[in-house]
C-alpha cells in the first residue's frame, strides 16, 4: 500500500506498522516474522479492523489511500501487492483481478457488505432492546438514537458499492425493512412519553429482525446474532 502511485505522488513516508523493532530494507520500521516454509521475513504489520466491520470503516488501509471497499479488495490483485518482490505474493498465493468492477471482486465485496449489515442489525437490536427496558424517557430516547445510527450504517452498507445496483429480492427486502426500522427509531428518539417510545422501539426491532431474515438463514448465524 505504501507503493501505490497515489501514496508515492503525495510523498507519504513508509509506515512500518506497530512493530517498530527493526529498521527494514523498505526504509521503515517493522518486525522480523518467522514464516513457515520461508524463514525470517522482514514485515510491515498492521492491526486491521474486524471483517464484520470492513464495509463501514473506510477509508481503507493504514494510510487511507483507498476510499471504497471494492477497490480495497481489488488492491490484492495490483502489481504493488502481487509484484515479484512482494511479500504478499508469497503469503497469499492466490490471484484476483485488480479491477474493482470485476465480478469476483464485486462478489467478495458484496459478501463483506452483507456481513457488515448483519453486525449493524445485531447491534441495533441489542441497543433497541435495552431502550425498551429503560424507565426514564431520556435514556430510552438516547438508546433509540444509538440504534438509529447503526441502522443507518446498515442501510448505507447495503446501498453502496457492489450492492448499489443490486436487484436481488433479498437485498431489496432487507433495505425496505431497514428503512422501516429507521423510521420507527427516528420517531422513538423524538416521542415524549415512555410508553410511546417503547412502542416505536418494538416496531423497529420487528423490522430489524425481518431485514436480517431476508439476508441470512438464522440457523447459520452465531448465537449472538439471533437476538
Amino acid at each position: 500500500m505504501d507503493d501505490i502511485p497515489l501514496a508515492l505522488s503525495r510523498g507519504l513516508p513508509r509506515d512500518g506498522g506497530f512493530g517498530q523493532s527493526f529498521l527494514l530494507l523498505f526504509g521503515s520500521f517493522g518486525n522480523i516474522v518467522d514464516v513457515p516454509g520461508i524463514g525470517p521475513v522482514q514485515a510491515e504489520e498492521f492491526n486491521s479492523p474486524p471483517v464484520v466491520e470492513s464495509a463501514d470503516t473506510g477509508p481503507f488501509f493504514h494510510n487511507h489511500m483507498v476510499g471504497d471497499l471494492e477497490s480495497s479488495v481489488a488492491f490484492y490483485g495490483t502489481p504493488e501487492f502481487r509484484g515479484v518482490f512482494s511479500i504478499g505474493r508469497r503469503l497469499i498465493p492466490i490471484t484476483i483481478s485488480d479491477n474493482p468492477k470485476d465480478r469476483e471482486v464485486q462478489a467478495i465485496a458484496a459478501f463483506l457488505r452483507v456481513l457488515n449489515a448483519l453486525e449493524n442489525i445485531r447491534s441495533s437490536i441489542s441497543v433497541a432492546e435495552r431502550g425498551t427496558m429503560m424507565s426514564r424517557e431520556d435514556d430510552a430516547r438516547e438508546l433509540a438514537a444509538l440504534a438509529l445510527a447503526e441502522t443507518v450504517d446498515a442501510i448505507e452498507v447495503l446501498s453502496e458499492g457492489a450492492l448499489e445496483e443490486n436487484h436481488e429480492a433479498a437485498i431489496l427486502a432487507a433495505r425496505d425493512d431497514l428503512l422501516g426500522a429507521r423510521h420507527f427509531l427516528d420517531l422513538g428518539r423524538r416521542l415524549p412519553t415512555r410508553p410511546s417510545i417503547g412502542n416505536a422501539l418494538e416496531h423497529a426491532i420487528r423490522n430489524l429482525r425481518s431485514g436480517r431474515l431476508a439476508l441470512a438463514n438464522p440457523s447459520t448465524l452465531p448465537s449472538t446474532y439471533r437476538n
